[in-house]
């Protein structure tokens, strides 16, 4: 049977100084079969200028600025191959990225294969690798938000074409759990795979999505509402208690390592209020606080680089 096809959707906004990285990543892949599709999401900086001398291997669409769930979707629609792999511009992968992944998928039932993260910064230095992450079926994992599941999904994935006809596809109200909601709608529908292999190199820097913290509230408390509202999901819907308790807890340590402390005794209540359970999480955030520096500066990464 021919190799199927992989799309490799890659979304960008004025990251047009990393995208030529993130575009070689994917022409050194040694699985020969692939196609790049760039959605350029209303750039200012020399990202059109570099995709306009890119050759026929390169197709690209510009739009005006709508966020990078809509520009993901974009790519989607504007490609045909049976796979699709994600990349964020300003990520890359390793060579053997897709072929090891398609190793794994080829030998399961999987809707979504993906794999363990090394973490660099803006100059492409290595901090640290995460090779933490979940397998199977992931849907109780992720209502309890108990440990990590899927890392850096935007450019860690590898999907079947399917799973978008059966699941959606991101939805554009959210912006930094749109892959949470994504992998949680289809982890409905089938199992996930992990290799554990850091293949992605993950860039770290001052802009990135992760440190907008209002934004990560308003996205998770969206994502939660939906995951408890979705029939899909009725499986886990008596561990809605349990999973706002945490979401909350969560929340609520998020805003205290901010230093915005009137968030985080609210959330600290509303956890409380939620599930009497969340009084043993609270209670031992400080601890895991300290565990997670330790566990940063063993790596190399600096204490204030927040978890991903």
């Amino acid at each position: 049977m021919k190799a199927p096809l992989v799309s490799v959707v890659i979304p960008t906004y004025n990251y047009g100084r990393f995208l030529p990285e993130a575009i070689e990543s994917v022409r050194a892949q040694t699985y020969p079969r692939w196609e790049i599709a760039v959605v350029d999401d209303g750039s200012t900086d020399e990202t059109t200028d570099f995709l306009e001398r890119q050759g026929p291997e390169v197709r690209w669409w510009r739009q005006a600025n709508r966020g990078v769930s809509v520009a993901r979707n974009r790519g989607i629609e504007e490609t045909r191959g049976d796979l699709v792999a994600f990349l964020d511009a300003d990520d890359r992968w390793s060579p053997t990225k897709l072929e090891r992944q398609l190793e794994r998928l080829s030998r399961s039932e999987a809707g979504l294969v993906y794999c363990g993260v090394e973490y660099v910064d803006l100059h492409g230095r290595a901090l640290g690798v995460n090779l933490t992450g979940q397998s199977g079926n992931v849907l109780a994992e992720m209502a309890l938000l108990k440990r990590p599941v899927i890392l850096g999904i935007g450019s860690t994935c590898l999907v079947r074409r399917e799973c978008f006809e059966k699941s959606g596809l991101f939805d554009p109200r959210l912006s930094t759990s749109a892959d949470w909601d994504l992998v949680r709608r289809i982890a409905c529908s089938y199992p996930i795979e992990m290799v554990r292999e850091p293949l992605v190199q993950y860039r770290l820097h001052p802009t990135g999505m992760h440190r907008r913290l209002d934004v990560f509230e308003h996205d998770m408390l969206l994502a939660f509402a939906k995951l408890f509202e979705d029939p899909a999901a009725s499986s886990v819907h008596g561990l809605r208690a349990r999973g706002y308790a945490n979401l909350y807890g969560s929340l609520a340590g998020s805003f205290l390592h901010a230093g915005r402390r009137r968030k985080a005794l609210g959330y600290a209540l509303r956890a409380l209020a939620a599930h009497p359970s969340s009084l043993l999480y609270l209670g031992a955030w400080p601890l895991r606080a300290l565990a997670r520096r330790a566990g940063r500066a063993q790596d190399g990464i600096e204490p204030s680089v927040p978890e991903t």
